[in-house]
């Protein structure tokens, strides 16, 4: 009796466990490696990112990733995506594949799969191409869940940011909300009904989704409810909408304190007990579209005057004065080598080493 006693309260922990875990369990995807593939095409490619024409004209590259392998992989507004080899640029649009050219999203995942989302949803990289993936939830989990504030995706639902967690779980942030995929299913993470959703948040528009240090999940929303946190068990919102207004991006800085670069309230910081709105008091309050931290610990963003980095005591403002070609850089990647890469409209591109700033787009 004792024995089938401890058999019923291991099966009732393990239970508990795959329960609590919601979106946090691995299932990893085995995938052929890519890298082999896209190296078949390199005689396709430009030396520069060519300048984009007629309604592109002034397109420009939002974000950008390092791959495993050293490719560098850039998303822009309205000319698709490029892939930069070291040597030369590869142009993916609609022709290869995606759903669209209005790229919002880049990740590569702990396996190695280049995943893309969209205006129109979510692409990942097979072989040289991209396929289309639809976010479809398993019908059965939605019969049994009680949670009656439930995400259900559209056929078309922008993919806005993209996230893998340390368990593996890759998290989406849509206009339909936050859906998580483990490898083998996608779920709504507001479907599931073990998650204390106690400020009854719909997480819908949803622009930038962090993991930090101590395992917590934050949410930058866009459609007023602001900027919130899942510590594993209850979603809290945290910085009222009123106060941080849409927010494009979160980062936590070596010290653990969380940056926001808002669009209208100018850069944001919290400390873990306050937010700080504007906190360098940026007259123009137009804020930032990007923000990111370098190996110095010096955090850079885009100001209306200028490329902006604070070096933790003072805030400076590059111009063109400085060599920065334009004044309205936005910061899009820290590569592996230390170097920074910035963008500005135009498909411009740019490589900072430091001291200079290298073109790698077309006059």
């Amino acid at each position: 009796m004792k024995k089938k006693h401890l058999k019923t309260k291991i099966y009732i922990l393990l239970t508990m466990i795959l329960l609590y875990a919601s979106c946090n369990g691995q299932t990893e995807t085995k995938l052929p490696n890519n890298n082999d593939r896209l190296q078949k095409n390199i005689t396709n490619g430009q030396s520069k990112i060519p300048k984009p024409k007629d309604s592109n004209s002034r397109a420009i590259i939002d974000f950008g990733i390092q791959d495993k392998f050293g490719n560098f992989w850039f998303g822009s507004n309205g000319d698709g995506l490029y892939r930069y080899d070291g040597k030369a640029f590869f142009r993916y649009s609609t022709k290869e594949g995606l759903n669209s050219d209005i790229i919002y999203s880049i990740i590569e995942d702990k396996a190695g799969n280049i995943w893309v989302g969209t205006k129109k949803g979510l692409n990942r990289l097979d072989g040289d191409k991209f396929v289309s993936i639809p976010i479809v939830l398993n019908y059965n989990a939605l019969l049994f869940s009680n949670n009656t504030n439930r995400n259900i995706p559209s056929a078309e639902n922008a993919v806005w940011c993209m996230m893998q967690d340390k368990y593996g779980i890759i998290w989406f942030g849509t206009d339909d909300g936050v859906f998580c995929y483990n490898g083998t299913e996608f779920t709504g993470f507001l479907n599931n009904q073990n998650v204390i959703n106690k400020d009854s948040l719909n997480l819908k528009g949803i622009f930038s989704i962090l993991e930090v240090k101590n395992g917590n999940i934050w949410f930058a929303e866009c459609a007023g409810e602001g900027v919130s946190c899942f510590d594993g068990k209850t979603l809290t919102n945290i910085i009222p909408y009123k106060e941080i207004g849409r927010t494009d991006r979160i980062i936590e800085d070596k010290q653990n304190n969380l940056w926001f670069a808002t669009a209208f309230k100018g850069v944001g910081k919290y400390d873990g007990k306050t937010y700080t709105q504007n906190i360098f008091k940026d007259q123009h309050l137009n804020g930032s579209y990007n923000i990111l931290e370098d190996k110095n610990e010096n955090i850079w963003f885009d100001t209306q005057d200028g490329l902006g980095f604070y070096d933790g005591k003072t805030l400076h403002v590059l111009t063109e004065k400085e060599g920065t070609v334009v004044k309205d850089f936005i910061p899009v990647l820290l590569d592996k080598a230390g170097n920074l890469w910035f963008s500005s409209k135009g498909m411009k591109l740019y490589k900072y080493d430091g001291k200079t700033f290298a073109n790698y787009s077309e006059e």
